[in-house]
């Protein structure tokens, strides 16, 4: 290990409405936010966002309005690399150029990426060039894992798992009557499945996605249209405590995927399990491991709206059920690592990496 603490550079997406750090800290401590500031204390970072690149001399500010943001930051931190012990790029579309420029420019140094499905069309060729250029490579998801490994030949004592963290205490149990059920996210989300299954129902559902105010998502297109849309589901974005909120008022949580292989859902099915609250799924080939069928949630056939209209009645009617499922979801969490916990192995995987880089 590294005699010294570490100091990191963190490049993460971000806009100019970020909150900062101070606010963020407020914002956790009064229990308004969820706790997103422990990934950069433990590992001793800054954060290259969008609000980083105003710090930077005048004449590279000036450069970086004619560059997306993301070439932006990719430029910046090669520019100040040397500052810092090591490099975490988060997202391959923040990482691969970063690992693409090293490797042209001769320029080695400690990167560590975090990715979220690397194996997946151009991504995957860039990372069968680009691979010796990192020096640990961290996934959520183990499909993901196995497919970088046996597909693009990269040394497993490369790659670790990422546990998703999700704040156990910002998402809590609150007693609230359940009114309705709800969906959250949207990349790879099949909501015209979902709203096809709960047309004519007697239940209310929320889908918790900025469909008109975020970028175009091909995901999304097909319930943008709010006057298409049956009378009992409304779709907009949440801020977090909105979102705790619809967590706490919904008897259970729908994630309707289409089919892929990484664990789309990751985040709002943990959340909903911190909640307190069992999850109906599609059964696709990268969501596995978390589900267990019949004890925390409920696996349906992708794109079946008549399985998925049947399992959202019966679990509807059947509150007893639901509370069973519920108190078992809450304690997947309880056993779940913390963010502290997950902060420090992250951590530990950097320290060693600077370490053998070093040598």
């Amino acid at each position: 290990m590294i005699d010294h603490q570490i100091k990191t550079l963190i490049l993460v997406a971000g806009g100019l409405g970020r909150f900062d750090k101070a606010r963020l800290k407020e914002l956790e401590s009064n229990d308004q936010y969820p706790r997103v500031t422990f990934f950069a204390d433990a590992l001793n970072a800054d954060e290259l966002d969008e609000k980083f690149l105003q710090r930077s001399p005048w004449w590279r500010r000036f450069f970086y309005t004619l560059l997306p943001v993301t070439v932006s930051q990719v430029i910046e931190a090669f520019i100040i690399k040397k500052k810092y012990d090591a490099v975490i790029s988060w997202a391959e579309k923040l990482s691969l150029p970063l690992a693409l420029l090293t490797k042209i420019t001769l320029s080695r140094i400690p990167h560590i990426a975090i990715f979220c499905w690397p194996a997946k069309g151009k991504k995957r060729v860039l990372l069968k060039y680009l691979y010796n250029e990192y020096d640990r490579i961290i996934i959520g998801s183990t499909v993901q894992m196995e497919k970088v490994i046996r597909e693009l030949g990269v040394p497993p004592s490369k790659i670790f798992h990422f546990q998703w963290p999700v704040d156990q205490q910002f998402f809590r149990p609150m007693p609230r009557a359940t009114d309705m059920i709800c969906a959250v996210g949207s990349e790879m989300r099949d909501y015209p499945t979902l709203v096809e299954a709960i047309r004519g129902l007697p239940i209310t559902c929320h889908i918790a996605a900025g469909t008109l105010i975020e970028k175009n998502s091909e995901w999304m297109k097909a319930v943008e249209n709010k006057k298409e849309l049956p009378a009992n589901v409304t779709v907009g974005k949440k801020s977090l405590l909105e979102l705790r909120e619809l967590y706490a008022r919904s008897r259970f949580v729908v994630v309707p995927l289409y089919q892929a292989d990484t664990d789309n859902g990751i985040t709002c099915i943990l959340e909903a399990f911190a909640m307190g609250k069992p999850v109906i799924c599609s059964r696709t080939r990268g969501q596995v491991g978390v589900i267990e069928e019949g004890k925390t949630g409920i696996f349906v056939p992708i794109g079946d709206s008549k399985t998925l209209r049947e399992e959202i009645m019966r679990l509807w009617n059947n509150p007893a059920e639901v509370e069973r499922m519920g108190k078992n979801a809450r304690a997947y969490m309880e056993q779940y690592p913390t963010l502290d916990e997950i902060g420090q192995g992250v951590r530990q995987i950097i320290e060693k990496a600077v370490a053998e880089h070093a040598r």
